[in-house]
């Protein structure tokens, strides 16, 4: 009994996939995947290449995203997507294992990257949440359109949309990011005051790192009680009014934190290419892996076998309960005479019947681009950008948070003692709406 029941749990919490299968019907999606792998494996060699703090800043990535995708599966409130099937998933067929390495991708990357602004404090975690929402719009908007996840249609919180994705969507990585650099470097001040990437015992850092990955998700949602809530909800303001307002407060405190820079702060004047490392190779892929995909490819050839809303009734509702307490409402089910996701239907399937009610596996099919110039238009805009800040950030700024301390006599004239002086030595001995 204990052995069959173990077989069970495995049969549910590990799921493969033949990748060629993958290919064959989603190509774009196993190229997503493979990327995804070589962004985790860039980031890792990155913080163990640098030492110190960083290798438990990469683990706590991969806690928070755990936490974060776990929690959204198995609360009915926020239940509202579903992932393509990929190589390897968890947990039933809802957590890719790509999806998990996304969040060291993304807000490893990010915070790093910030982290060379030499920002004051009360200023780092709203830069951290903006860069990342930079590495986000491009991998919502072509995600998306190409059916790499799907969205509860009639889900309030997730209504309005911006190409389809929707505008809560960078709420999340922005707020959600902003809590992650604050807790995981504001619990450490408190345990152990040491400079912000300098180790401390194993103990100390492990204890940072698993709050971090616990209540990064819970502080986020903090904002959305603050500002989307009352405004969307109650006094039914577009989604996009909410997310620019949140938006431009970020920006105007990472000014504000940036009008008097310290003088490590900014680019020694060194090579320009000295700064090119794992980070900015891999910023440089990420834009221009989108880039490649608003211009190349078809949405219209590809489909999506798996896990998507299930189908039923039309008439049938149930409650949403929000983060403020407020009760809105949703479509049980997925009504296939009247649903509005204009990014997937049914063509490529021969023959098609309707498909049962209560059923949640089925295929879904990719639709043209409705205006192919302005999504390339939009895509390509949005990395330019996105690259832009990142190329400032990493080539114009200051170096990587030193690791260690050491300390150098300095000389001192006869019979004195010498002056003892700080230098800071960072890694291997370097210097461091709708449409």
């Amino acid at each position: 009994m204990a052995a069959g029941g173990l077989k069970e749990f495995l049969d549910w919490f590990v799921w493969f996939r033949d990748p060629r299968e993958i290919w064959r019907e989603q190509p774009t999606y196993l190229m997503l995947e493979i990327f995804t792998y070589i962004a985790a494996i860039l980031t890792l060699s990155h913080a163990l290449r640098h030492g110190g703090r960083y290798p438990y800043l990469w683990l706590a990535t991969i806690f928070h995203g755990w936490t974060v995708e776990c929690i959204s599966y198995f609360l009915p409130d926020i239940d509202n997507f579903w992932h393509g099937q990929s190589s390897i998933i968890f947990l039933g067929g809802r957590l890719p294992l790509h999806i998990v390495l996304f969040y060291p991708f993304f807000i490893y990357t990010a915070s790093v990257s910030v982290s060379k602004l030499r920002l004051s404090s009360w200023a780092e975690p709203f830069a951290t949440g903006l860069a990342v929402v930079l590495l986000d719009v491009p991998f919502d908007i072509m995600g998306i359109k190409l059916m790499w996840w799907t969205w509860h249609d009639t889900e309030p919180n997730i209504y309005d949309r911006h190409y389809w994705v929707p505008w809560t969507s960078y709420y999340f990585h922005a707020s959600f990011a902003f809590s992650f650099c604050l807790i995981f470097h504001g619990t450490r001040k408190v345990l152990d005051n040491r400079g912000k990437f300098e180790a401390s015992n194993v103990c100390v850092e492990f204890l940072s790192t698993v709050l971090t990955g616990l209540f990064s998700m819970p502080l986020g949602t903090i904002q959305f009680i603050l500002l989307y809530h009352p405004l969307h909800d109650v006094y039914q303001l577009h989604s996009e009014v909410c997310v620019l307002a949140l938006l431009a407060l970020y920006v105007l405190v990472i000014w504000s934190g940036d009008r008097n820079p310290t003088e490590d702060a900014r680019s020694e004047g060194k090579d320009f290419f000295s700064w090119f490392d794992e980070i900015s190779a891999l910023v440089i892929i990420h834009y221009l892996f989108y880039v490649n995909l608003v211009v190349f490819s078809k949405p219209e050839q590809q489909s999506s076998m798996g896990l998507h809303e299930t189908v039923g009734p039309c008439n049938e509702t149930s409650p949403v309960y929000t983060a403020a307490g407020m009760i809105l409402s949703k479509r049980k089910y997925l009504c296939l005479s009247d649903y509005d996701e204009g990014y997937y239907d049914f063509h490529c399937i021969p023959n098609q019947r309707e498909l049962p009610p209560k059923t949640s596996w089925y295929r879904i099919c990719g639709t043209p681009f409705p205006n192919h110039v302005e999504y390339i238009f939009v895509v390509c805009t949005f990395c330019a950008l996105g690259l832009y800040v990142y190329v400032q950030m990493l080539a114009n700024s200051g170096q990587y948070p030193p690791v260690k301390t050491k300390t150098k006599p300095e000389k001192e004239p006869h019979g004195k003692e010498p002056h003892v002086k700080e230098l800071h030595v960072s890694g291997k001995g370097k210097k461091q709406k709708r449409h």
